[in-house]
């Protein structure tokens, strides 16, 4: 169990962090930079800390499992195909296109 001494920066409480109920996170391209988040013992509020350099080195080596974030990306089929962009024409011919039909229930016209 590793726990890290620090102090909450709502109620300025020195706490100690349990890692095991704290997670580390982290982007995905590798640097030097994650963020802690636990909730405080004292205030029992949510806290995050901005860690770099030296902290996140000793965590990872101390067996610390980071959340990594990625980029949100979509599924091949869901992705836009490429096509032009739309004009203002398109939008007036889709608009008449559209003017005949007064309802969306297939059985009536």
């Amino acid at each position: 169990m590793i726990e890290i001494p620090m102090i909450c920066p709502r109620c300025d409480a020195e706490i100690s962090v349990d890692m095991a109920s704290a997670v580390v996170r982290m982007d995905v391209r590798p640097r030097a930079e994650a963020e802690l988040l636990c909730s405080c013992p004292s205030c029992e509020l949510p806290i995050s800390w901005r860690i770099v350099g030296d902290i996140v080195v000793m965590l990872l080596f101390a067996g610390i499992e980071p959340l990594f974030l990625s980029e949100p990306s979509l599924p091949a089929a869901d992705v836009a195909p490429a096509l032009p962009p739309l004009t203002s024409d398109d939008l007036l011919d889709w608009h008449l296109d559209l003017a005949p039909i007064w309802t969306v229930i297939p059985w009536e016209r």
